[in-house]
């Protein structure tokens, strides 16, 4: 690496890392070098690069100059030799292992890994004859307990997914080199402003950069880092001592010394298996690298806060977390980890699987999706989604049980993401923490209220889905009135409309009851289209009725009946329109206008 960044910290290599402004432009920022070839001087200069006796660019499939910057600057951070960009995490993994093994090799792997990990080494390696043995990785010694003649690499994570315990990493890397191989370390969870795995002994680091490198959940990369210390001059390692017939004979542990395990995976594998990272996702992962700093160390203060929120709340029964004392790894976090325990929060709710499902079904501010590490806040249920496949000793021997969600911390309010978890933890367990803040015009009760109409939830062990009901007070059966407008396009997006007027019997099709006390069913919004005096006593109503929401529709300005309502514990929306907001949420222009 070049030594002009020698010295710098970490703060300033996010920024200034493996990059100097474009010599013929001037650019500041890095270019995107949106090309497939490179023009060769002469065929010297061609015959040259081929036969790799300079370093220059070929084809953008094994070497980019966007992708040039990404690889060094995290080759800086994480004080590796050179790194090797791929187009995801699950190809960084899967190639860092083929430039290592062959049919009849053997890897020892830690058991407590992400799924997709899991499922190469379980399933898809051993069809190619490389055999993966399993051990729990918090006895270091089931590591040594494991080695055979034919073992080529350990293999762990530096914060497991999803236990969450932390590896230790010094002596597992010991072991490794007591029997003369290497130690791969998947440094995803963690990130090296976290914690630099090869400064502890690995060997190699490999990361999913999609994640919090990326940040932003935008572009998909991986990359692998060399901490070019391993000796790979060794009988043991074949493919690097003997002649590479596709490069006129040249040996990698020979000819290339410390470089030797990058260039090999470069060379040989980006060119045969084609997994490279675009120019553009580059790109987007070095904007990602500028505030990764900042982003981690509020990522890991809100997580911080959430566990010890969640770790008091009556409806749960466990939480996993590093910086909680009573982690089993928190004493190992302390040593490895700086700047923050990680962003990952797993808890186990009260009731199971169930539960657990009707917690995410219930949730609105959170995102749930099958990813982890983003600016925005994101949830799911493993055992029912990225651990599905595996059967129920293998999900035991990672460590997901039925009623696990797993938490990946966002940057927003800690406010906001607890009063959206205590909602949904209530709807699914009847039990909600005191602490909850009920917030007028919440965005999360918004969304739940108005970005799907359909209510899910599991009951007695079911799945239910049903309509999500909405009381109008004040609805009339005049289509010329506003209310009757608006109850006619909620209806045709699906909610059932409960008419609440003593002076109509029914409206659009629906029974009309003269207060909300008379309705026999669970509401989940109430809309009043009613004056402000007179929506104060309907907010008394409601205290007793206990709707979920209660929504004063836009015009109808009554702080009084704000009050009363979100004192009685109902989440309240304060001069809105429903029917404004729900096209809001579904990205399509509102041309009706709301009015009173």
């Amino acid at each position: 690496m070049t030594k002009s960044f020698d010295g710098y910290d970490i703060d300033t290599l996010l920024l200034h890392g493996g990059q100097a402004p474009d010599p013929t432009t001037g650019s500041r920022a890095v270019p995107v070098y949106q090309t497939t070839s490179y023009v060769f001087s002469d065929t010297d200069h061609a015959q040259s690069l081929f036969a790799l006796e300079e370093p220059g660019n070929i084809y953008s499939r094994i070497g980019n100059p966007t992708v040039d910057v990404f690889e060094k600057r995290v080759a800086l951070l994480e004080d590796g030799v050179a790194a090797v960009a791929t187009s995801s995490g699950m190809s960084a993994i899967a190639l860092a292992i083929l430039n290592i093994a062959e049919a009849g090799d053997e890897i020892v792997a830690a058991t407590n890994l992400y799924g997709g990990t899991y499922n190469l080494f379980s399933i898809t390696l051993p069809k190619y004859g490389i055999n993966v043995k399993f051990v729990d990785a918090e006895d270091p010694e089931n590591f040594r307990k494991a080695v055979t003649p034919n073992t080529k690499a350990f293999f762990a994570e530096t914060i497991g997914n999803p236990s969450l315990n932390v590896l230790d990493i010094e002596a597992v890397a010991d072991i490794a080199h007591e029997n003369g191989v290497p130690l791969l370390i998947d440094n995803t969870f963690a990130t090296p402003y976290v914690t630099k795995p090869l400064s502890w002994g690995a060997d190699i680091v490999i990361h999913s950069a999609t994640k919090w490198i990326g940040g932003h959940g935008t572009a998909i990369g991986g990359v692998v880092v060399d901490g070019g210390r391993f000796n790979w001059n060794s009988e043991k390692f074949p493919g690097f001592t003997e002649p590479d017939r596709s490069y006129n004979g040249l040996r990698y542990a020979v000819d290339f010394g410390t470089l030797a395990f990058a260039t090999k995976l470069r060379v040989q594998l980006l060119r045969d298996f084609g997994a490279c990272l675009s120019p553009h996702n580059a790109f987007l992962l070095l904007q990602g690298l500028e505030t990764l700093h900042l982003r981690v160390e509020k990522h890991a203060k809100n997580a911080q806060e959430i566990a010890e929120y969640l770790d008091k709340h009556p409806a749960v029964d466990w939480v996993s977390y590093p910086g909680l004392e009573e982690h089993p790894s928190h004493e190992l976090a302390k040593k490895y980890l700086s700047n923050g325990f990680g962003s990952i929060v797993n808890f186990g709710i009260k009731g199971g699987r169930d539960a657990g499902r009707k917690v995410i079904n219930n949730i609105s501010l959170w995102s749930h999706v099958a990813n982890v590490g983003d600016a925005k806040s994101l949830i799911i249920h493993p055992a029912s989604t990225t651990h599905q496949q595996l059967s129920d000793e293998e999900l035991k021997a990672t460590g997901v049980t039925e009623e696990l969600i797993r938490l990946s911390i966002g940057l927003e309010s800690v406010k906001d993401l607890t009063n959206d978890l205590d909602r949904a933890i209530q709807a699914a367990t009847g039990i909600g923490s005191k602490k909850t803040e009920i917030t007028i015009n919440d965005e999360g009760v918004i969304r739940w209220a108005l970005q799907s109409s359909l209510y899910r939830a599991v009951e007695n062990g079911q799945e239910i889905q049903r309509p999500k009901t909405l009381a109008i007070v004040g609805l009339s059966s005049n289509p010329a009135r506003p209310s009757h407008r608006l109850a006619r396009k909620m209806q045709r997006l699906g909610y059932k409309i409960v008419p609440v007027n003593p002076r109509e019997t029914e409206v659009l099709d629906e029974k009309a009851y003269p207060d909300l006390k008379s309705i026999p069913f669970p509401i989940d919004v109430v809309q009043v289209f009613r004056s402000p005096e007179a929506a104060i006593e309907l907010a008394k109503e409601a205290a007793i009725t206990q709707p979920k929401v209660f929504w004063l529709q836009e015009g109808v300005i009554s702080p009084e009946a704000a009050r009363i309502a979100k004192e009685a514990g109902i989440d309240v929306v304060h001069n809105r329109c429903t029917y404004k907001e729900a096209q809001r949420l579904r990205g399509t222009i509102a041309t009706y206008a709301c009015e009173v």
